[in-house]
């Protein structure tokens, strides 16, 4: 779990690695290069086909697409905590947004329970502001860490 560092502010990281945004890069890179390459010459020249081999063209790109903008705008996020202010970052390839929070900013500091078809629920802290935004942790393995880290948060945030 994240430590309290010496200047007593609590750093969280969540991080988007870069090989993580290399590998989906290239994998909607493939899904949109791959059946455009094999396929094009199923819908250049118009033929009576070609409505078909264009319907499997652009449903590859509703894959690819997506998944080559997720590499780009998925953000990697940094949670610094100290008292009477959090401070959320949130950056990308393209944009660094920051948001700032004091004790009347934020409405709750909740958990949340997600599900999982592959295992156990993963848990996450929850900050909800006064506006209705909300900001998530990382996932937690078991709610019992979740709740200690939310009471670090806390304690840490109003002192």
């Amino acid at each position: 779990m994240d430590e309290i560092g010496s200047d007593g502010r609590l750093r969280h990281d969540i991080p988007m690695h870069v090989a993580k945004r290399l590998l989906l890069g290239l994998a909607g890179l493939f899904c949109i290069a791959v059946p455009t390459w094999e396929l094009y010459r199923g819908v250049w020249p118009p033929n009576v086909v070609s409505p078909f081999f264009l319907l499997i063209i652009l449903g590859a790109y509703a894959v690819g697409i997506p998944i080559a903008l997720a590499a780009v705008f998925s953000p990697a996020v940094r949670w610094i905590v100290r008292r009477s202010r959090i401070d959320i970052v949130t950056r990308n390839p393209i944009f660094l947004r920051r948001y700032h929070f004091s004790p009347d900013d934020v409405a709750d500091f909740s958990l949340r329970m997600i599900e999982w078809d592959s295992g156990d629920p993963t848990f996450r802290v929850v900050l909800t502001t006064v506006k209705g935004e909300r900001f998530e942790t990382r996932d937690f393995g078991t709610a019992a860490t979740a709740e200690i880290f939310r009471d670090r948060i806390r304690s840490v945030f109003l002192g």
